[in-house]
């Protein structure tokens, strides 16, 4: 069924600033199905996203899976092979994508822009975009940069940090409103940043488009991945970098190597510790460990459904309250999570997880004997584990349906 939104139907344009947009249809991602819900309910879409030096194409505009999509030409930002490339790419970024809007969207009039963080959330994108529109901007706020950096010691120098956190207060004063992932996250901007009193700060779940669960045979899936179906599969997908802290479940899987003879640990994706962990598994001589790089998004899927404990790490040392986007995949595919987690993710996240979705257990990150003793409370409990990927799956279908995400932004947009 359709729903009117903000009054309106397709007279209201919206503007999409993201740093990846897939042209595959059949790709879901936290991006990709918030401006697909848009479009369905009826809006404009627009999306402006990068396209990088090494994909050797100028920018264009064209239509991908039913709205028009700008691929502005940047540097290079992923996977980049120096930090010096990525470091410039994100300070020649803003004035490209400017120019490229200004060239290519000048006919149409805008209602809202809607970014996401890190960096194409650039004040110098957005303040310069919603002058030139005459719109407001919405921020959907997933990371907290600079503490988050200062607190794993990505960033040392305190004239940095300073310069940086006075960057953050100036972007995030650009925007009209505030969309953050948790309530943890609401408290902690309200909290901390006494300069964004004027701003509204809400709560938006990373959401998903509902889909039923992949119809697959387990045994078979299994198979193809090297497993047996007497294995207790936990699988931990997404980034490896500094900080997941992953050092901390290598741990965990060492203790279950010798207390549990079925206990298999997969990490599927890739990251900038991801060669150091590999080499730290073979050190601990860990063999029911297993690495793969990276997957088709229906492979991983398929072995997300197959497995029986989706795995969540956050260093210790954080300071802010961190939830985890793979929450919202882990739930979709019906997989009960064991969380390894600082103190301040403990007291948002872990009771979320525990209180509120019913959909899981966690430890506080560096105490292995206690995230050893909810694995095995979920490795010896089929039924329990059963109980809490469905209550996970529940509360998907109930809370992160897209849809109502869509339905928010735009009744704060009415309001």
């Amino acid at each position: 069924m359709l729903i009117v939104l903000c009054g309106k139907n397709t007279s209201m344009n919206v503007l999409f600033i993201f740093s990846r947009h897939s042209q595959d249809p059949r790709d879901s991602t936290l991006t990709k199905d918030l401006s697909d819900e848009f479009a369905r309910q009826g809006v404009n879409v627009y999306i402006m996203t990068m396209s990088e030096k090494r994909d050797n194409q100028s920018t264009r505009m064209s239509i991908e899976n039913g709205y028009n999509v700008l691929r502005v030409q940047t540097g290079n930002y992923f996977n980049c092979k120096t930090k010096l490339e990525k470091v410039k790419t994100i300070f020649t970024m803003p004035t490209q994508f400017v120019k490229a809007a200004k060239e290519h969207l000048k006919d149409i009039t805008f209602d809202l822009i809607i970014t996401h963080t890190p960096f194409v959330s650039s004040r110098k994108i957005i303040l310069p975009l919603k002058q030139y529109f005459n719109c407001p901007a919405h921020l959907i706020l997933w990371d907290i940069f600079p503490q988050n950096a200062w607190d794993i010691g990505i960033i040392r120098n305190r004239r940095l940090f300073d310069f940086f956190k006075s960057s953050e207060i100036k972007m995030l004063q650009s925007y009209d409103n505030i969309w953050c992932m948790s309530d943890g996250n609401v408290e902690y901007i309200k909290k901390n940043y006494p300069e964004l009193k004027n701003i509204a700060i809400e709560r938006l779940y990373n959401s998903a488009k509902i889909k039923p669960l992949p119809n697959i045979n387990r045994e078979a899936v299994r198979q193809q991945f090297g497993y047996t179906d007497e294995d207790i599969i936990a699988l931990f997908g997404g980034n490896m970098g500094v900080p997941q802290c992953l050092e901390n479940i290598l741990e965990l899987a060492k203790q279950a190597q010798v207390k549990c003879k079925n206990a298999k640990f997969l990490f599927v994706g890739h990251g900038t510790d991801t060669k150091r962990l590999m080499a730290l598994a073979n050190q601990m001589c860990l063999i029911n460990v297993k690495f793969i790089e990276q997957l088709p998004r229906e492979d991983y899927e398929n072995i997300t459904v197959a497995a029986d404990i989706g795995l969540v790490s956050l260093d210790q040392r954080f300071t802010v309250p961190n939830f985890p986007s793979k929450t919202t995949d882990y739930f979709k595919l019906q997989l009960p999570i064991l969380a390894s987690l600082d103190s301040c993710a403990a007291q948002d996240y872990g009771y979320f997880l525990t209180d509120i979705a019913k959909a899981g257990r966690f430890a506080l990150a560096g105490d292995n004997e206690e995230l050893f003793n909810r694995y095995f409370e979920l490795y010896s409990n089929t039924d329990l584990r059963n109980t809490l990927g469905k209550n996970g799956r529940q509360f998907y279908e109930q809370e992160l349906d897209v849809a109502k995400a869509c339905i928010k932004i735009c009744q704060h947009f009415e309001k």
